[in-house]
């Protein structure tokens, strides 16, 4: 995977970091902030399932200069193509498991990490649908015959 744990010096530096065709994760941190301490073992663990298909820059906000859409910690934002696509504070389980099958273009693979929605195996039988469900909404299967849905 290329974690990078760097210094951004300015700018320039960051934008040459961004020059990849991989998606890039940057993750804004700090060593002393509590909140930071507590989500980048998460943090680590999701990303791995995807180690061949994004780059990700961990930059400690203290000897890093302020960028303008960061203004908390710990703070992810997601670029592409040096385009930012989205910015995600906290990097709470779900959003990060989101984000990385979104812009990493796959399905985890790290045990332990079920994707949102998602069968926890291929056996694993589909959620059944909302009640009431529209034959349009996602998951709907009409009722067997005789209108009943058991008994």
């Amino acid at each position: 995977m290329n974690y990078v744990n760097a210094v951004i010096a300015d700018k320039a530096a960051f934008e040459h970091e961004l020059d990849t065709v991989q998606p890039v994760f940057v993750v804004f941190m700090s060593h002393d902030c509590t909140a930071c301490s507590d989500a980048m073992p998460r943090f680590m663990r999701i990303s791995q399932g995807y180690k061949d298909h994004v780059k990700i820059l961990i930059l400690d906000c203290v000897d890093t200069p302020r960028h303008p859409r960061v203004d908390r910690i710990p703070m992810l934002l997601i670029y592409h193509h040096q385009a930012l696509l989205e910015a995600l504070p906290g990097l709470g389980e779900q959003a990060l498991v989101r984000a990385f099958e979104q812009y990493a273009g796959r399905a985890a693979v790290t045990p332990g990490v079920k994707a949102p929605g998602k069968p926890a195996s291929p056996a694993a039988p589909p959620p059944p649908p909302p009640s009431g469900a529209s034959p349009h909404a996602p998951g709907y299967r009409p009722l067997p015959e005789g209108g009943r849905a058991g008994s």
